[in-house]
């Protein structure tokens, strides 16, 4: 079952102030995932938001503001984990054996509401950057909901809804296990709860997936006055990864009506089709409960599409063990979907497409 994380999160709702980050620090490092810069600093929401550069020291400190599960990687590997709720000064060992090394801090949790800050990167007195990591030419997306997320997938279903926050890792989802496993660059533009056309238990009328697919950061859309828009020239995917629909027929009723929820999908990949050029779509389905309307909807989005001349799509309907937290797929199921969907990524590159 999708839900919503709970209210434990609504703490972290408002947005976070500080300073931006240094200019020398900014020309050297890299950001995955939507990123607002602002005079307060670089924020975001998204699971597996991260920042990424090269450098020779001894030791990285970070200057962090918000609440989240942070996961820290040298030379693509996890090295530590930590957690930081408000503003928050972390350092952390690095290499320090006088070559350059590649960093990153990934953001594992969701913010759903509120929103997380990186203010600054320092090295101390003996470190240094390297050069800034290059754009990847494999460039993939993934927009869904908690399954999309990673949410619970550390739990299991005797934990307390409450633990959702500390057994949720993103990092740990079949999205950026996919997007690791290619070396690509990637988006999980994924949030909890969330439906295409109507919402878990119809929670927050109004702010879907389509809606706040529009923000830079959606974990502070619906509360802030003035939340920043997303460019989607900032970002062009080869490939998008679409997993929507399970809280737009889950949960209470009514559910949503199948009518309105195609022509909004078909909307939607117009939409995507328009801002990226070439791009291809996995569309992917699983069963929900209590009809299993998902997939044989999908299916007819898929098949109206191939009918009408698309040729950019293919579709997949994954069966999941759901035994993480609130019924979620779990670590081992994440990596299950993973490895089902690795298939049909045939290749990325410059002038090639997945599926």
């Amino acid at each position: 079952m999708d839900v919503l994380f709970l209210s434990v999160l609504a703490l972290a709702a408002s947005s976070v102030a500080g300073e931006a980050m240094k200019p020398s620090v900014m020309e050297s490092v890299s950001f995955l995932g939507r990123w607002d810069h602002r005079a307060s600093g670089s924020c975001a929401s998204a699971p597996g938001a991260l920042v990424k550069f090269n450098a020779d020291t001894k030791s990285v400190t970070f200057n962090l503001e918000g609440y989240s599960r942070w996961r820290f990687d040298v030379d693509g590997k996890s090295v530590t984990l930590f957690e930081t709720n408000g503003r928050a000064t972390k350092k952390l060992g690095a290499v320090g054996d006088g070559k350059i090394h590649t960093y990153r801090l990934v953001k594992i949790s969701e913010s759903n509401p509120g929103e997380v800050c990186v203010h600054d990167i320092s090295l101390g007195n003996s470190g240094k950057f390297g050069p800034k990591p290059a754009p990847s030419n494999r460039r993939i997306e993934f927009i869904g909901d908690s399954f999309t997320v990673g949410f619970g997938n550390e739990g299991t279903n005797t934990d307390p809804a409450e633990m959702e926050f500390e057994k949720t890792d993103a990092s740990k989802s079949y999205a950026f296990i996919l997007a690791d496993n290619y070396k690509a660059d990637f988006q999980v533009n994924a949030v909890s709860g969330r439906g295409l056309v109507r919402n878990y238990a119809n929670i927050a009328p109004g702010w879907t997936l389509a809606k706040l697919y529009d923000y830079a950061v959606p974990g502070i859309a619906a509360t802030d006055s003035f939340p920043a828009p997303w460019d989607l020239n900032k970002f062009h995917p080869q490939v998008i990864v679409l997993f929507m629909g399970i809280n737009d027929f889950q949960g209470d009723p009514p559910y949503a009506d199948k009518r309105i929820f195609k022509v909004a999908y078909a909307r939607f990949l117009d939409k995507l089709r328009a801002a990226h050029p070439g791009v291809k779509f996995l569309l992917l389905s699983t069963k929900v409960w209590p009809n299993d309307d998902l997939t044989p909807t999908v299916q007819e989005i898929y098949d109206e599409q191939v009918a009408s001349g698309h040729k950019d799509l293919e579709f997949k309907a994954l069966l999941t063990e759901n035994v993480g937290l609130l019924g979620h797929p779990d670590v081992r199921a994440h990596q299950e979907m993973a490895n089902t969907i690795r298939p049909f990524f045939i290749y990325l590159g410059e002038n090639k497409r997945i599926v």
